[in-house]
């Protein structure tokens, strides 16, 4: 059907803040499947970090680049 769909990575940026998932990240995390990938642009290198998010509990997840 329509609503079949999978969310495998969501993402999005922290402008100002570190990459881990603020409260309203948590509060919204609708996807128990999904790796929830945020990049942060505090400094002048971004950095990238993944997590699980399940019931309000994060997990890091460790990423792969190559």
């Amino acid at each position: 059907g329509e609503n079949d769909e999978t969310f495998l990575h969501i993402y999005h940026s922290h402008q100002h803040n570190e990459a881990y998932p603020s409260p309203t990240d948590i509060r919204l995390a609708a996807w128990p499947d999904a790796y929830y990938v945020l990049v942060s642009l505090a400094d002048a290198a971004p950095v990238v970090r993944a997590y699980r998010i399940l019931e309000g509990v994060v997990t890091e997840e460790a990423i792969g680049v190559g």
